[in-house]
């Protein structure tokens, strides 16, 4: 007995991409619901290797074209994890001397291109062609997407620039843990703002983040709810050292700071929604620059109560109760004068309700600076603070083991005082990140010579 198409639709739903379309040749009925657009509403695209993944692409260019949101989770290339290239140093014959061989993903962009071009693989123009197709035939339908867990080396594709051309209705987007530094072109990530003014959600650790992208996102997502940023290629970033081109040099972190306070305060001025921030090695994430939010936050305050002032002294009828019964007195003038917009602006901070902040390569914070955190975001919920000793080893000559427990001890004290409106999760002793080992073998050195 066949079952109707609906049955068949949601049976068939639970099938993960490309084992679903194999059922299509039992039938012809079958092969009708398997093609049906309705079924590609929500795409899942889960361990598939790169050629499986281009192929899955190509199929859904074919029929899918109600597309509201693409998931890519744990997609990997067999060649790019397994090849190893050798590396040679400009300065010497590449026939004398020891030879260095370097993996394939840790070498600069160009040289990674020649790798695939001198091994014919092409799967990443594929990948282009084909990703930017879907997008193109669902520009006004799909409103999330994520990739995650991948490594295909994205950074070769035009993924990004697909996003900016074709993805308007975005609302939620993701791009974390690929391997790589993300959107690494401060112009690229404000092309993608300016051509998704319904954004969201916002997550991934971009190295391309700076102040201009930041302000840029201050201006035109109004509606964002939730966010990330990060400046540093932190262990969030980039798990490994880089090894530059030739050989020359090695690599382990970005600029700091590169995201200032000013930047971020006009972020929180600006997106009065926004409620979940993660900040990942922020340098104006600082006792000091706290302090200075909390200024600036008075100065708000100050300002809504004399407009609210000023508003009371324009009316004062405002601020007399009004009785059940009155007769009707229509002033004259409500037809003819426009009334003010008197709208008090909504503080700064006060719309924050989950905080995540990790110390690594910066500065980190003590209990004063938890405190400040607590006054500029008043309404916070749920606050998790990740850093370790080295953090602060590096960053302060005098630290001791002791002092360092006692301050996680003190700061977990007061935090406990304010459980029943604040959930605080603290991690102070987090594994050594590759770049904290990196600047300590600098700082080795450096005090050596």
């Amino acid at each position: 007995m066949n079952l109707p198409d609906t049955i068949l639709l949601d049976i068939f739903s639970y099938i993960p991409l490309p084992e679903r379309w194999l059922v299509a040749s039992v039938c012809k009925q079958w092969y009708g619901v398997c093609h049906d657009p309705y079924l590609y509403r929500h795409v899942q695209l889960d361990n598939l290797e790169y050629r499986t993944l281009v192929l899955a692409l190509h199929k859904l260019v074919g029929v899918a074209s109600r597309v509201k949101s693409i998931t890519i989770n744990g997609c990997y290339s067999r060649f790019i994890q397994d090849t190893i290239v050798p590396v040679h140093f400009s300065n010497r014959a590449h026939n004398t001397g020891p030879m260095l061989f370097s993996h394939l993903t840790a070498l600069q962009p160009h040289r990674r291109r020649d790798e695939y071009l001198k091994h014919n693989f092409d799967l990443h123009d594929e990948f282009s062609n084909m990703f930017t197709q879907l997008l193109c035939n669902n520009s006004t339908t799909l409103t999330s997407l994520t990739v995650q867990n991948c490594s295909l080396d994205l950074e070769m594709t035009e993924l990004f620039c697909s996003i900016a051309c074709h993805a308007h209705a975005l609302e939620s987007f993701t791009y974390k843990d690929n391997h790589d530094k993300g959107i690494h072109s401060s112009g690229l990530l404000q092309a993608i703002v300016t051509a998704c003014p319904r954004m969201r959600h916002f997550h991934g650790s971009h190295s391309g983040m700076d102040d201009a992208v930041l302000l840029t996102i201050s201006r035109h997502w109004v509606s964002l709810e939730s966010l990330t940023l990060c400046s540093l290629k932190s262990r969030d970033v980039l798990n490994h050292a880089e090894f530059i081109s030739e050989g020359r040099q090695l690599t382990g972190s970005s600029p700091a700071g590169r995201v200032s306070g000013h930047a971020l305060w006009q972020l929180l001025e600006k997106c009065p929604k926004l409620e979940c921030l993660e900040l990942y090695d922020l340098a104006c994430i600082s006792n000091r620059e706290l302090a200075a939010f909390n200024a600036l936050q008075a100065m708000a305050m100050r300002e809504n109560e004399r407009q609210q002032q000023e508003q009371t002294s324009r009316d004062p009828a405002a601020s007399v109760p009004v009785k059940r019964f009155t007769p009707y007195d229509i002033p004259k003038s409500i037809f003819t004068n426009k009334r003010r917009n008197t709208a008090l602006r909504t503080i700064p901070g006060s719309s924050i309700r989950q905080l995540t902040i990790t110390k690594y390569v910066t500065t980190p914070l003590s209990k004063p600076g938890f405190e400040s955190l607590l006054k500029l975001f008043p309404r916070l919920n749920r606050l998790q603070y990740e850093t370790n000793f080295q953090t602060f080893d590096n960053l302060f000559e005098v630290i001791t083991r002791d002092m360092f427990d006692a301050e996680c001890l003190a700061v977990k004290e007061w935090c406990d005082e304010r459980k029943d409106q604040l959930e605080y999760i603290g991690r102070w002793n987090a594994d050594i990140t590759a770049e904290q080992r990196l600047m300590a073998g600098m700082a080795s050195v450096s005090e050596g010579a």
